[in-house]
């Protein structure tokens, strides 16, 4: 099965550029001289390969790139064509040609009727042809004129903030200017619930909040919603016109009873008003615990932790983490969110704040249930095995040898098989997400496209299934996993935004995850590719 074009351009963007590139070729992309489409991929997949090399080889592949989008770009014309040559002329030493690409782009955007694109990035797109023709302050006005176009568009403002900082690099020129269109910071906060409502400690920690918000200029933040120092935070947050996404630990009606409605009504009402006006909601575990799961409570507190660190990084910004304790250092869902905090993240500031109101004999205690268990849940499947006639048995073993060396070691009571599909659950992230790209590297090294594969990181209750020994998991983690396989060309391994968000809240440095599609109902949320620790480069635009 052909690939299609924005899939490939999708795992360029991801940084799985090799991978990328054998699609492309597979496909039959490379012979469509006449399809701008397939040209201007083509431009990307080398935009990517040169920022991976480096020297004299850099300097080939920006040109080639920027060949293949000029050529992209004499087919369908279009200025973020023209504008990715005329930067790759730059970068690959060509000033000339840059700077005459440039000026052909002004030309283009000064037409009438204008070319077809958002507002934001023809000026965008303007402001970087002017930084290529040596005019910063034109460039800085006319990046005014896109910010203001689109002043919450922040994933777009990143990538072009990235591209301008290529461009003054490469000229040995300050990108300082550049720091007054920087997306905000992103924050994780956390703490204890012994407030008053309207008490004095309630006003001291909004007084304190509102200081650390301006302060870090933070724009977004992940955290639960519970009674106290949580929904503080969360109005103070919103007064200002952050973003607020709610990382609850269950059902937001279960967790109000758990770690709200406790409290009183007062903290009752804020709560509802709070979470109606959340940018989004992310639940720990969708399906209710007959107890206050501690399991789900701590899977909460590092998916909030790990979603500030993922979209900080998403948008080149800084990210922080607030925790708010008692003098005594409490609570103990606070200390452990605040020990989780990995020390690379950003700066963590603590507030002490005194415990105004005795209600913590109101909250029903934790208690965990032992069917219960955070695990990894793995789809894999070999496209050429599944609903297939007669297969000779030596293909089927040459399809399936790299497969079964990867999963060798691990417990045959957590694999269950099926003609061309495994599925996995394993307690350790780390070791399930490294089996996942052993299977496709032994695949690759016996020359074979191997298996797609998707993951997913949920609670579920696990039963050991009396016919056949294995071990069965109940719940969402697998039905996930298969949509997120199915999602997946051949070679590649797909994870959920929850494992992604887990594996960086973990401080994992073994495997990577990057963005590979931005998700839909289907998959719960973003989608990312599986990577192998060594970070490469993934092109921008």
């Amino acid at each position: 099965m052909t690939t299609p074009l924005p899939a490939i351009s999708a795992l360029v963007r991801a940084g799985a550029v090799e991978r990328a590139a054998e699609l492309y070729t597979a496909g039959g992309y490379g012979e469509r001289a006449q399809d701008p489409a397939a040209r201007s991929v083509l431009g990307r997949l080398l935009k990517a390969r040169g920022r991976q090399a480096g020297g004299t080889a850099q300097a080939s592949l920006f040109r080639q790139a920027a060949a293949a989008y000029a050529a992209a770009h004499a087919l369908a014309p279009a200025p973020y064509l023209a504008i990715n040559a005329a930067t790759l002329h730059y970068l690959a030493g060509e000033w000339g040609a840059a700077q005459a690409g440039a000026r052909a782009v002004l030309d283009l955007l000064a037409a009438d009727p204008p070319p077809s694109d958002t507002p934001y990035f023809l000026a965008a797109t303007r402001a970087e042809a002017l930084l290529l023709l040596d005019d910063p302050a034109g460039a800085e006005r006319a990046l005014e004129q896109a910010a203001a176009h689109d002043p919450d568009g922040w994933a777009d403002r990143a990538t072009t903030i990235a591209q301008f900082s290529e461009i003054l690099a490469a000229r040995c020129a300050s990108a300082d200017w550049l720091d007054r269109f920087a997306p905000p910071a992103c924050l994780h906060f956390a703490g204890h619930m012994g407030l008053a409502s309207g008490g004095a400690g309630e006003a001291a920690l909004a007084a304190a909040v509102d200081a650390l918000i301006a302060q870090e200029r933070i724009g977004f933040a992940w955290g639960a919603l519970a009674a106290g120092s949580d929904i503080v935070i969360a109005e103070r947050l919103l007064a200002t016109g952050a973003e607020v996404q709610a990382v609850l630990p269950c059902d937001p009606e279960q967790f109000a009873a758990q770690s709200v409605a406790p409290a009183g009504q007062d903290w009752l009402n804020r709560y509802h008003a709070v979470l109606g006006r959340a940018a989004s909601l992310q639940l720990a575990a969708s399906d209710p615990a007959a107890v206050h799961d501690p399991l789900a409570t701590a899977h909460a507190g590092e998916l909030a932790i790990g979603g500030a660190m993922l979209g900080a990084r998403a948008l080149a910004a800084r990210c922080c983490q607030l925790i708010v304790t008692d003098a005594e250092g409490g609570g103990r869902n606070t200390a452990r969110q605040a020990a989780m905090w990995p020390s690379g993240a950003g700066i963590q500031h603590r507030l002490t704040i005194a415990r105004d109101a005795g209600i913590e004999s109101r909250f029903p205690p934790e208690r965990r249930d032992p069917t219960r268990a955070l695990a990894v849940h793995v789809a894999i499947q070999l496209d050429e095995l599944v609903g297939a006639g007669r297969i000779e048995p030596s293909a089927i073993a040459a399809l399936t040898e790299p497969v079964g060396q990867a999963l060798a070691g691990l417990d045959s009571r957590r694999v269950r098989a099926a003609p061309g599909r495994w599925e996995l659950v394993l307690d350790d992230a780390e070791s399930a997400l490294t089996v996942m790209l052993e299977v496709l590297e032994h695949s690759r090294a016996a020359g074979l496209p191997g298996p797609s594969i998707g993951a997913h990181i949920a609670i579920s209750d696990l039963h050991d299934d009396p016919a056949s020994g294995a071990l069965i998991p109940y719940g969402p983690g697998i039905p996930l996993a298969r949509a997120l396989q199915a999602m997946a060309p051949p070679g590649l391994a797909l994870i959920s935004d929850s494992l992604a968000v887990t594996l960086f809240a973990r401080g994992i440095t073994s495997v990577r995850s990057e963005l590979y599609h931005p998700g839909d109902a289907a998959s719960d949320g973003a989608v990312h590719v599986l990577l192998r620790g060594c970070e490469g480069s993934s092109s921008r635009t």
